[in-house]
């Protein structure tokens, strides 16, 4: 396999100390804004973007953006696209130095279709599902406190949880949708983040509930986003909800992945819970009132706090 070694010298203040990697699908996306969808006919797109795609990478950039130092573990293809993705990350600081090309591969792609407050997505990351290297996460960094993994390759992922607990890193499991694998990532992540696309296809429906039972199956924390009404967070000392904030969404494409770099940004910084996941609310919603990733993902800590003040809780 080919590696990537065009890296970008991070804006981030390393000289904290503090690292975050991941491990996940990284995609292209082409965002469009249209009035109306006429199936079988053509449609007028009023706004299109090129952008980053993928839970992990997207969380890195929020992270990174905010001054902590993220290194990407991905395969891509060695493809126009895979360039796209590398010239995006290099761009917002996080270091690629690990990224896998493999000309056997096509770098994932999706089009996300934006009908004022839906999404219509259609996607592919199969041939990353795909993808086995043995000795990848072997090359794991053993600076990095936290670890972020999705479940687009759970073979790999596994791999990846095991080094970190090796060398004591925390392992955050964004679960997303439902996919192969996932039951055995659960138990073995220190925190998992549920959104609703994944809890609200279990039998049980009450999210209390849901929660509770995912916190016995391993995990030391549980968090459940449930899009305008905020999220429950459950750990062995306590269980809240944080309610959302009063906004206007034109984009939610994107929204839980801000929350999910946001939320790690609090647990970097060695905030209480409640802080935390306050913050991550806070950036979810101010995310939603911005189309692109480029202009929803907030720029500095002092632009989420300054949201809350002039934005009321629901």
């Amino acid at each position: 396999m080919q590696y990537n070694t065009h890296m970008r010298q991070s804006r981030a203040n390393v000289s904290k100390g503090k690292c975050v990697a991941g491990f996940g699908s990284a995609v292209v996306d082409v965002l469009m804004m249209t009035d109306e969808i006429i199936l079988r006919g053509k449609n007028l797109v009023s706004h299109q973007i090129i952008q980053m795609g993928g839970v992990i990478p997207t969380a890195l950039i929020v992270l990174s953006r905010l001054g902590i130092h993220t290194q990407l573990y991905t395969i891509i293809g060695n493809d126009m696209l895979g360039d796209n993705l590398l010239s995006i990350l290099e761009k917002e600081g996080v270091d690629t130095n690990h990224i896998i090309k493999n000309p056997a591969m096509t770098t994932p792609f999706a089009t996300v279709i934006i009908q004022k407050e839906s999404r219509t997505i259609f996607y592919s990351t199969r041939e990353f599902a795909r993808q086995v290297h043995p000795e990848y996460a072997t090359t794991l960094t053993p600076h990095a406190p936290f670890l972020l993994v999705d479940g687009h390759n759970s073979h790999m992922a596994q791999e990846f949880i095991r080094r970190a607990h090796a060398q004591k890193t925390q392992v955050l499991l964004d679960l997303g949708l439902p996919k192969p694998g996932l039951d055995q990532l659960i138990p073995i992540a220190d925190t998992i983040i549920v959104p609703g696309a994944y809890w609200k296809t279990l039998k049980e429906k009450d999210p209390e509930h849901i929660a509770k039972d995912l916190l016995t199956r391993g995990p030391t924390t549980v968090v459940l986003t449930m899009e305008d009404r905020g999220c429950l967070v459950a750990t062995k000392e306590v269980f809240f909800h944080q309610p959302s904030y009063r906004v206007t969404a034109v984009d939610t494409n994107g929204v839980g992945d801000v929350f999910f770099g946001a939320f790690t940004y609090g647990l970097a910084n060695k905030w209480p819970i409640n802080k935390t996941t306050q913050f991550a609310t806070a950036a979810a919603a101010l995310s939603c009132t911005k189309v692109g990733k480029d202009e929803k993902i907030p720029r500095s800590e002092k632009e989420v706090w300054d949201f809350t003040k002039n934005n009321p809780m629901l």
